[in-house]
């Protein structure tokens, strides 16, 4: 049988169609179309499809700012990046970020959300000022303010990375496995003849920071050996900790694993100007994302960006849906590269 004949053209006009123009073309009330084409109430498929076709050959576009208010959604998910106030910020945590971001950005849009990212630097409240339903933030730290500040708004939070905070202890989290992944890398410089290993950390007091230092100070306990471990000082370049680092008159260590690609690549100058082979005289290991690129090539523990990101993005859509969402423990993979090549 037939159904009711659809509209052939759109009324000529130049006003925008509402949604009263839709149920009158349908022959129904404005509170079945509103149902129908936002997806609630009860409203059977059949009547569902109906009410769309009807409502695209007239043109109807839903208002944005209505559909906010009948849906309590904007449809936007926002990513805070941390660290921006850095001097090295734009070498050293960049790349780790946009190969993150990209990785959120796909499973939003795949999940239809747009994710937006805001600036988290110190004294800046423009993400403040965005509409969004919830907020990935990035390497938080003790007292994060952008973790503050979202609590006290109500948002939903995932973070990458555990929060520091005993009462942000129950928001769900992303994080690498470094109680394992850095363990991988020590383990692999021992297996091809380190037996002075060091580690070259950076400023930031995050969980990624904390948790990979606690991880090589057990595998040194375990190993019965004296760690070494030099900080780069706010403010300055990883050159300057590498040198300290690899001074023959502090012991210097036969093997270094750094906690990021950019204090790979100072290791690797600073042993070329001081006439140290690579890796005759030094093995070097570092964390980061293959996909970068690093050159010369390091040994890469992968931290996996693209699938934290994605991981991220996938737990905050969930618990806007509704969900419990548990934290995610991403393990990491040694990529070997020239530096650790004998």
């Amino acid at each position: 049988m037939a159904g009711p004949a659809r509209p052939q053209h759109a009324p000529e006009t130049t006003r925008s169609i509402g949604i009263k123009d839709v149920a009158r073309a349908a022959g129904l009330s404005i509170t079945t179309v509103s149902h129908a084409l936002n997806g609630k109430g009860k409203v059977n498929a059949r009547t569902r499809e109906r009410i769309r076709e009807i409502a695209d050959d007239l043109g109807y576009r839903p208002n944005p700012a209505a559909q906010v208010l009948l849906s309590g959604r904007t449809g936007v998910v926002g990513l805070a990046a941390g660290h921006q106030s850095a001097e090295a910020w734009e070498r050293t945590y960049r790349p780790y970020y946009a190969s993150l971001t990209a990785g959120a950005t796909v499973e939003a849009v795949d999940r239809d959300y747009a994710l937006v990212v805001v600036p988290a630097r110190p004294g800046s409240d423009l993400w403040t000022r965005i509409p969004m339903d919830g907020l990935i933030v990035v390497d938080p730290v003790a007292g994060d303010p952008v973790i503050a500040e979202a609590v006290r708004r109500g948002l939903a939070l995932v973070t990458d990375g555990r929060p520091l905070d005993p009462e942000h202890a129950r928001i769900p989290y992303v994080s690498g496995d470094m109680s394992a992944g850095v363990p991988l890398a020590l383990d692999h410089l021992h297996g091809r003849g380190v037996r002075r290993t060091g580690l070259l950390t950076g400023p930031e007091l995050d969980s990624y920071t904390l948790d990979s230092e606690r991880a090589y100070a057990r595998w040194c306990a375990d190993r019965g050996v004296a760690g070494r471990v030099e900080r780069i000082a706010p403010g300055e370049s990883a050159r300057d900790a590498a040198r300290r680092l690899l001074a023959p008159s502090g012991g210097r260590p036969d093997g270094v694993h750094a906690l990021n690609e950019t204090y790979g690549e100072a290791l690797l100058a600073v042993a070329a100007e001081s006439g140290l082979s690579v890796p005759g005289d030094l093995q070097i290991t570092a964390a980061g994302d293959p996909g970068t690129g690093a050159r010369p090539p390091l040994t890469l523990l992968d931290l996996a960006p693209r699938r934290i990101g994605a991981l991220c993005a996938g737990l905050l859509i969930d618990l806007l849906d509704g969900r419990a969402p548990r934290p995610v423990s991403v393990p990491c993979a040694l990529v070997p590269g020239a530096s650790t090549r004998r």
